[in-house]
């Protein structure tokens, strides 16, 4: 804001004191500048001659107190207007080491640089190594020629302006048109070509764009360099360039290769992405792992705990099974000494000892099957036998619960023989706590085929569980009991999945009772 009325102030005093210059020597300098080369320098149509250049010395003029004197005339007479003696400053050409041989140049206007354009429906032609068998436009004097000659076959055509070289392009009378970015800029967006005209390739021959003076002339130099310099600093440059320079024509170089710069940065992203995501799945699964590891020999531990908390029970109910048969073989050898000569006793006992002894041997080989973990052994078990062999593990515990078996007896199911008994022994200690204090406690079992299932259901009487329980029931150490240690059904579960099957609790009717329901293989006898 302050550089804006400082630029202000200046213009207000400058052409408040102009009487002033009147009475003194007042240096006018001759400018020489293409008559048509617009935005830059141009004579419009009502013979006005301006142009960015034009207003850019006209700022200097504010600035310095000097006078220009406008010389407008075709670009090839004002390139060499300076050594043929017509004028003192060059407005505005772009430098090169041929030019600095013959001119020196002020500080750099703007960046200049020229491109290739072609119509937007051209797809043939991409950059300029395209234009080799092709007809091209150009300015008269232009530096972008001794470059163009140069590609094989090409036909190049100059014009005295660049709005004709443009128009020959917009006609289609050419291939290509090459020249000055900004002015074919300009050119395109006062005649309204600008959507009808692309630029393809990368742009050319980028170069400092300043004014030329002669060689002999440093003084001159030295002024116009500090009149710049003040436009620039107070934004009366800013303000010009805005003016001149507006909306830019499609440059589908620039577009492609923003476009390949997302697709790479995309690309990147993406591989990093994927990186990332590897590194977090090893770890993930190294996690996984140990965690699977520790869940593992957590089970095993459970199993052992949940083994110790209901052993008491099952050894109780397996002294009075072993009891019975050892009463009997008590009697046969305690009354043996005296009958060695009844051979009706002495038969009995040869065939009812050794069954005694392998009962008490069949108990005492299922009663291990629960003295460790291990993995399951499948094969094929008659499902009521099994049912019936596990309940007498219990029977002392059971013995006030009235339990009906519903299974075919022909029902054959594919199951580890060890879980499948420690699996029915915990359901039914867990339905008997269930049922006490229930007038005529009953539990029972079915059994029933479904396709390759069979569905073996455990349904009671008792008070059964609320709803919002049930989501935990096969939870590590819950439980609603007062002295329950809540890892029976959480065993279970477990064991039931280690052999392909599936468990699910829900009460059976509301206020009448409870039912766990198993889904295991079912086995087919070959």
């Amino acid at each position: 804001m302050i550089k804006k009325m400082l630029a202000l102030t200046l213009i207000l005093i400058l052409l408040t004191t102009s009487a002033a210059y009147g009475y003194g020597d007042i240096e006018t300098y001759r400018v020489a500048g293409d008559i048509q080369f617009p935005p830059y320098e141009f004579l419009d149509v009502d013979g006005v001659y301006k142009g960015f250049n034009v207003d850019l010395l006209k700022a200097i003029s504010l600035v310095t107190g000097i006078e220009f004197q406008f010389i407008p005339m075709k670009w090839e007479d004002a390139f060499h207007s300076i050594e043929r003696g017509q004028a003192d400053i060059i407005q505005g050409m772009k430098e090169s080491d041929e030019r600095r041989e013959k001119f020196n140049f002020t500080d750099s206007l703007l960046m200049n640089s020229q491109s290739v354009f072609v119509m937007d429906s051209n797809y043939s032609i991409g950059d300029i190594s395209d234009l080799v068998g092709k007809t091209v436009s150009i300015q008269k004097e232009d530096i972008i020629y001794f470059e163009l000659s140069r590609i094989k076959d090409i036909k190049i055509i100059q014009f005295d302006t660049m709005e004709e070289a443009v128009a020959t392009l917009v006609d289609q009378q050419v291939d290509a048109m090459v020249g000055n970015t900004l002015t074919v800029n300009y050119i395109c967006n006062e005649r309204g070509w600008i959507d009808q005209v692309k630029i393809v390739g990368e742009t050319l021959n980028e170069q400092k764009y300043s004014m030329a003076v002669s060689k002999d002339n440093p003084v001159l130099l030295k002024k116009l360099n500090e009149g710049l310099n003040e436009i620039q600093s107070n934004g009366m440059y800013d303000s010009i360039h805005r003016k001149w320079f507006g909306t830019p024509i499609r440059n589908t170089g620039e577009e492609t290769e923003f476009q390949i710069k997302v697709l790479l940065l995309s690309i990147f992203a993406l591989m990093m992405l994927v990186f990332v995501v590897q590194l977090v799945n090893r770890r993930l699964k190294r996690i996984i792992e140990e965690k699977t590891q520790e869940e593992k020999l957590l089970i095993n531990e459970l199993r052992n705990y949940d083994k110790l908390q209901f052993m008491d029970r099952i050894i109780s109910s397996l002294a009075h099974e072993i009891r019975n048969p050892l009463t009997s073989v008590k009697i046969y050898t305690t009354q043996m000494k005296d009958k060695l000569d009844n051979k009706e006793f002495m038969i009995a006992a040869s065939e009812d000892i050794p069954e005694e002894i392998d009962r008490i041997d069949a108990l005492i080989t299922e009663f291990m099957e629960f003295t460790s973990p291990r993995k399951p052994q499948k094969k094929l078990l008659n499902l009521k036998n099994e049912l019936e062999n596990a309940i007498k593990f219990i029977k002392l515990q059971i013995r006030d619960i009235n339990i009906a078996i519903d299974v075919p007896e022909n029902l054959l199911i594919e199951f580890d023989l060890g879980h499948f008994k420690q699996i029915v022994i915990n359901i039914l200690l867990n339905s008997r706590d269930a049922l006490a204090d229930i007038e005529n406690p009953t539990i029972i079992i079915r059994g029933y085929s479904e396709g390759k299932i069979i569905n073996i259901e455990f349904i009671d009487n008792g008070s059964g569980m609320k709803e919002d329980q049930l989501d935990y029931i096969f939870e590590p150490f819950y439980t609603t009991k007062e002295n329950g240690n809540g890892v029976g059904m959480f065993i279970v579960k477990k064991l039931i999945e280690e052999n392909g099957g599936s468990i699910q609790a829900k009460p059976n009717e509301v206020g009448k009772g409870f039912g766990v329901y198993l889904k295991v293989m079912r086995g087919v006898s070959i």
